[in-house]
């Protein structure tokens, strides 16, 4: 094998490893992402639930089970976006 061939070779796994790098950087960082927005989802919780009891409590009896489910659909799709479980 001649230098060239050498040189190329070399090349190659630079760039692939430059690319696992750029792949494992890309997942960390969806990670935080994922996090921080799973906290905020938390904050915002501990913000809009009580307005949102408030409401409930004032809408018509035959309303209420409808804000319910509402919620709790919005509640399960929260969870499926943010990876979480439960």
């Amino acid at each position: 094998m001649d230098d060239a061939d050498a040189g190329i070779r070399d090349a190659l796994y630079t760039a692939v490893g430059l690319g696992i790098l750029g792949i494992q950087q890309a997942q960390l960082r969806r990670r935080d992402l994922q996090k921080e927005l799973a906290r905020l989802a938390v904050e915002m919780d501990g913000k809009v639930e009580p307005v949102l009891d408030d409401l409930v409590a004032k809408l018509p009896e035959d309303l209420r089970p409808m804000a319910t489910q509402a919620r709790a659909a919005a509640l399960s799709a929260r969870r499926v976006l943010l990876g979480q479980s439960k």
